[in-house]
Parts: structure tokens; C-alpha cells; sequence
């Protein structure tokens, strides 16, 4: 057997000796005593060179010293333990410490799908690297939108971050990653296409189509969908809203709760429950109640006391079964059920997540687009009455009152008094519409 080559440092680095199959080992001493022999900690690590050698052993030696002066721990360092069991102990232990529950619920789910099923779940952390996750990122990357992506990135970014300070990790690697952006090198006339023609929020002609299926009270849901139009509210809001929070002498609605998901007991074995928590942002906040949102509440109210015979909670509309809140996913049948019969078109296309059109939220999209491309819009007031807090910043500041919030142009104002002015115009008769036309040439100027 060849005979190993010994080194030494004096400063602290331990010493190391080259091994007979090529390796090298280092072996450490800490200032600490180790509390099972009452003698200072030995620690002793192998790499391929002297160098990454001692980089092993004082990371090992780091990293035992942090647990016994942070958490008073002696602890073992689990090399064997993989990137996806160092996951799901952050999430736990960590993450849940600054997120709600439902925020929990959503980071979970979000890990299970999308981080979990791929090889860097199972990786051990000596196999990380900037090139591992490269390919996480890219692989996810084609496969899922940007949004869905965001969630596993950055908890990979902070999980790494975490590993670092704790001397688990030599580097964060997924920081290091830069994400790749969509190049196209030739000019792509089909997809150029696609995107010009592609539907992001409801037309006045769906628009108006709503609003008559609403005025002939087809199915359930026309009076959900001009109610959304004219408030701006989410889905799950509009289906927790309870009528103590309507006032009608202030004409204003106050958005205090929404419905969100989490695990039973905060126990992931548990299953999950529905819950009624504090709206997005956390931030309560009101809307002004409309001529036609006023109508659309007094039928709401109508239909429920006619058909919901339980209403325990007091909701302004229930599912009429058994007077529980609607779901999402019932809403959105209902809703695409409703547009098929008014013939609407969804801008429905197939992407990286399966067949997608316009949904429930894009009702919300629709109003905050037509509000603010009104001549008489204001984006900060539209921002305030949809829960938006990155429109108000430092420099900006205003109060949410009921007079600001009048000036909202809603879809029924910019499309429906249009509307209901030209059905007016045709009741004239011939001498009273050839009298009319003179005089609105006349007072042009004054109109």
C-alpha cells in the first residue's frame, strides 16, 4: 500500500493526508466539547482534493457548531438526507411561520406538483449544483406558466439561502441560475397571429349580451356575472359576502372575508377544509353600490329567500341545495354554461396547462380595463376599490371615500346608458326625431 501524504494547517483548518485510492480526508477539531464525550468534536470529511477535502470537514464542523449555539442541539448531520426532505422541513418549519394557512395549503400543493416529481427532489445535497438547477428551472419552465413556476423557484432560492447560513450548502446555486426569456430568431407570422387575435377580457357585445340575459333572468348565474362586472369582486369574495355587509343607506359594500382552503387541524394527513379568512392582502376595503349593482343585490336577495329555505350564515347568495357557500369550481361551470348559451366567446386555446379561456376572474379583468380606458378613469381609485396595494405607494396617498368611488366608470356605465339612450331616440316618432336632430345641431356646442 502506497504510503499517504499528511498535511497540517495552523490555522485552524485540521489536517488532511491523501488516501491510497486517490482521495483525500480531513479531519477538524472544534472549540466546542461535544457533549456525549466531554471532549472537543472531531469531525472528518473526504473529497476528491486536499482543497474540497478541508472545505467538507470545516462545512460539517460549521454547521454542528450553528445547531448547538442557535438550538442548543447536538446534532448528527443526515448526509444521506435529499433537497426534497430539506423542502418539506422548511416549508414546516419555517415558510409557515410568515404565510397564512391558506398561504401554506397553496405552497404545499404547489411543491407536490410542481418540485417533488422531478430528480432534484431526490438529490442529496453534495449532488447540487448550478447546473441542476438550470435544468429544474428550464424543465418546469416548459411545462408550466410563469406564475406557476414562481412558486417553486423562489421557495428554492429561499430554501437555499436557508442551507447556506446553517453551513449545509457551500453556495446558492439557484440563485446563481438566470432564467431563460422566450427569443424568437425568426419572425413567426402564425404565432404574431395567435397573440393579436388572442381574447384577454370580455367585448361590449358580451357585455351587453350579459345584461340582457340578466334583464330575462336566465339561469342563476346573469345576475352573478353583472354583479361582478359592476364591483370588481373576486369570486371568492363575492361567494363569502354576507349581508351585513351591504349597507344600503351608504350604498357601500365592505369586503371584509373571503373563502380559502387549508389543512385540517394544520395537519397535511388530515385532508382539507374550506375556511373564511381576511381578503387577499389582508386589507379590508369598500365598493360603491351602483344603480345596477343595487338591482342585482335586491335579486340575489329575492331568489335566495325563494329557494334556499336554510341560510345559516347569512350569505347574500348561497347554493340553494343546502345553503353553503358556492364553490369556485361550480361557479365556473355555471358560468361557462352561461356563455355558451348566449353563444360568447370564451377566447378558449390550448396552452402549457391544458384548454383555457376567459373565467370568472376575467370579469374582474374586464371592469379594471374598461375603468381605466375611460376618459373619466383613475387607476389609483380603481386600484383601491379592487384591493390592488402596488398602485399605492409612498408618494401617493388619497382617501378611499364614497364620493371618490362614484366617479368609477363600471362596464353598465360606459355601454349600458349608451345603450338604453338609443332605445330612447327610437321611440320618437318621425317629426319629433327630424326636430330632435335640429336641435342637437343647434346646441352642439352646449351638449
Amino acid at each position: 500500500m502506497a504510503k499517504s501524504i499528511r498535511t497540517r494547517e495552523d490555522n485552524g483548518q485540521g489536517s488532511a493526508r491523501k488516501l491510497s485510492d486517490g482521495q483525500w480526508e480531513c479531519v477538524i477539531q472544534s472549540k466546542y466539547i461535544n457533549p456525549k464525550t466531554y471532549k472537543p468534536k472531531r469531525f472528518k470529511r473526504k473529497g476528491k482534493n486536499e482543497q474540497e477535502a478541508r472545505k467538507n470537514a470545516r462545512m460539517a464542523m460549521l454547521a454542528w457548531e450553528k445547531e448547538l449555539n442557535y438550538n442548543n442541539r447536538d446534532v448528527k448531520i443526515d448526509k444521506t438526507k435529499t433537497f426534497g426532505v430539506y423542502m418539506d422541513e422548511y416549508l414546516d418549519q419555517v415558510a409557515r411561520l410568515s404565510i397564512t394557512e391558506s398561504g401554506y395549503y397553496s405552497y404545499t400543493k404547489a411543491i407536490k406538483n410542481c418540485f417533488h416529481p422531478y430528480p432534484i427532489s431526490r438529490m442529496q445535497l453534495h449532488m447540487l449544483s448550478k447546473k441542476t438547477f438550470e435544468e429544474y428551472f428550464d424543465e418546469i419552465g416548459k411545462k408550466y406558466s410563469k406564475k406557476t413556476c414562481s412558486f417553486p423557484i423562489q421557495l428554492c432560492r429561499r430554501l437555499c439561502d436557508n442551507l447556506v447560513a446553517r453551513s449545509l450548502l457551500s453556495e446558492n446555486y439557484a440563485r446563481q441560475v438566470e432564467m431563460k426569456k422566450e427569443v424568437m430568431d425568426e419572425y413567426n407570422a402564425h404565432m404574431e397571429e395567435v397573440e393579436k387575435n388572442k381574447k384577454e377580457i370580455f367585448t361590449k357585445e358580451d357585455i351587453l349580451k350579459f345584461y340582457e340575459a340578466y334583464k330575462q333572468h336566465i339561469g342563476q348565474y346573469s345576475v352573478v356575472v353583472v354583479f361582478l362586472l359592476e364591483t370588481g369582486l373576486r369570486a371568492s369574495e363575492f361567494a363569502s359576502l354576507t349581508n351585513d355587509c351591504i349597507d344600503l343607506d351608504r350604498r357601500i359594500i365592505t369586503i371584509n372575508k373571503s373563502r380559502a382552503y387549508r389543512y385540517k387541524n394544520g395537519n397535511k394527513d388530515e385532508g382539507i377544509e374550506e375556511y373564511v379568512k381576511v381578503p387577499k392582502n389582508g386589507k379590508t376595503r369598500e365598493v360603491y353600490i351602483t344603480d345596477l349593482c343595487l338591482e342585482c343585490i335586491k335579486e340575489m336577495r329575492e331568489q335566495t329567500s325563494l329557494y334556499c329555505e336554510c341560510n345559516v350564515d347569512d350569505l347574500l347568495y348561497p347554493t340553494f341545495r343546502n345553503g353553503k357557500r358556492r364553490s369556485n369550481a361550480t361557479m365556473e361551470v355555471g358560468f361557462k354554461s352561461l356563455c355558451n348559451k348566449l353563444g360568447i366567446d370564451r377566447g378558449v386555446q390550448s396552452g402549457k396547462n391544458g384548454i383555457k379561456g376567459l373565467c370568472l376572474h376575467s370579469l374582474r379583468h374586464t371592469m379594471n380595463s374598461y375603468a381605466n380606458m375611460s376618459s373619466r378613469g383613475n387607476s389609483l381609485v380603481t386600484s383601491m376599490m379592487l384591493g390592488h396595494t402596488r398602485e399605492v405607494n409612498e408618494k401617493v396617498y388619497t382617501h378611499a371615500n364614497e364620493e371618490i368611488l362614484k366617479t368609477i366608470q363600471t362596464p353598465s356605465k360606459l355601454f349600458l346608458e349608451e345603450k338604453d339612450k338609443k332605445e330612447k331616440i327610437k321611440d320618437f316618432d318621425e317629426d319629433e326625431l327630424k326636430l330632435l336632430k335640429v336641435l342637437m345641431e343647434k346646441y352642439k356646442d352646449y351638449l
